[in-house]
């Protein structure tokens, strides 16, 4: 039997010809999670080494200072992870096991945020002049603001760097692939913050480092949004500029 399918126009088969192009395979979810340590460890790692660790580390102990936090960056790994597959249509995990994630985040930050507090509440001294250092305890609002903006920037440059590596992402829910890796570099920054800043009240850890994360994962969520509308909008050009009816 005679194949009497057209033949495709000579223009079109040009046109996939010139787009033909080597491509990278997407690198597996637990290699582009690993890939993010060292700059992770790096960014968390600035306010730690400019003013060093709290007074208190001692009272605290190692496992509560050095051992919760490096339980709180794991987990952030671990979100960066499941964005990485949340960014692979194919791979992507059950929606119980992300939102399962996210609540293990906030259950280990307010955990953590509780225990030192319980362990030590007593505020420590900031490395500033006694004048200041005065005026900051009087005042303690500004070294809320304070700590909020500068963890803000910090975790806002980790999401920069993320999502760079997440550009050319697959994922079909965008924003939550986002709001992951946001979290993600939400969770790290607070990993080293914590302990650099002497300031153990609950109102100061969960409502400036706790609000430096929400916009973190805020901020995660709307340049996932932007990246996978951008692609959508490079893939609809794409489609109307193929010559003829057979991409149609």
């Amino acid at each position: 039997m005679m194949n009497r399918s057209p033949k495709p126009p000579e223009a079109l088969m040009r046109a996939i010809a010139q787009d033909l192009r080597p491509v990278r395979p997407s690198p597996q979810p637990l290699h582009l999670a690993l890939r993010m340590v060292p700059l992770a460890l790096l960014v968390s790692s600035v306010i730690l080494l400019a003013i060093g660790p709290r007074q208190d580390s001692g009272i605290l102990g190692p496992l509560l200072t050095w051992g919760a936090s490096a339980a709180q960056f794991v987990l952030a790994i671990a979100l960066v992870w499941i964005a990485a597959h949340e960014s692979i249509p194919a791979g992507r995990l059950p929606r119980q096991m992300v939102y399962s994630a996210a609540a293990a985040a906030t259950l280990v930050v307010v955990s953590i945020t509780l225990l030192t507090f319980s362990t030590s509440p007593v505020t420590g001294a900031l490395p500033v002049s006694p004048r200041i250092d005065e005026m900051l305890r009087n005042s303690p609002w500004i070294v809320g603001f304070a700590c909020g903006i500068g963890s803000t920037l910090a975790g806002g440059i980790l999401v920069l760097i993320f999502s760079r590596v997440f550009r050319n992402s697959l994922a079909t829910r965008p924003a939550v692939a986002g709001a992951l890796y946001g979290a993600g570099a939400g969770l790290a920054i607070n990993a080293g913050w914590r302990i650099a800043c002497p300031f153990s009240t609950p109102w100061h850890a969960l409502g400036a480092h706790g609000a430096a994360i929400i916009a973190t994962v805020i901020l995660g969520a709307l340049i996932g949004r932007f990246l996978g509308n951008r692609g959508l909008h490079i893939d609809s050009d794409s489609a109307q500029k193929a010559p003829g009816p057979w991409l149609r």
